[in-house]
């Protein structure tokens, strides 16, 4: 299975293209970036890299994969700032349930003012 890691290093080394300055980047030893790098090329049957070349270049289906990763990066950011907001209680749903048609007279324009101070 690919992990947010492994997603994590494919970007740090198409951004470097060297073992060692990706695996500073990413607080990792350069083996070890090394093994997270063999374990998503052998998951998906495939080599990410050309390595006879300096810098690493990748590979068509490395190419592939890194604009997934980004989007995917990208995303999880987006997500975790969501839950964060919904944690800090300044995002999540609220619903009301109403009988009479008298409650509109004063629920819609309050709904309008709470839109404007929670648009989420």
């Amino acid at each position: 299975m690919i992990e947010i890691r492994h997603l994590h290093a494919l970007i740090a080394l198409a951004e470097t293209g060297n073992l060692s300055k990706a695996g500073r980047r990413l607080h990792l030893s350069q083996p070890a970036l090394s093994h997270q790098v063999k374990s998503i090329e052998t998951h998906l049957g495939v080599p990410l890299f050309e390595r006879k070349s300096s810098p690493l270049r990748l590979s068509p289906a490395g190419e592939r994969l890194l604009g997934t990763a980004h989007e995917i990066v990208k995303q999880m950011k987006q997500c975790e700032r969501d839950v964060a907001r919904i944690a800090e209680g300044k995002a999540g749903q609220l619903r009301i349930a109403v009988e009479c048609h008298s409650c509109f007279d004063w629920l819609m324009p309050a709904m309008d003012e709470f839109r404007i101070a929670w648009p989420e």
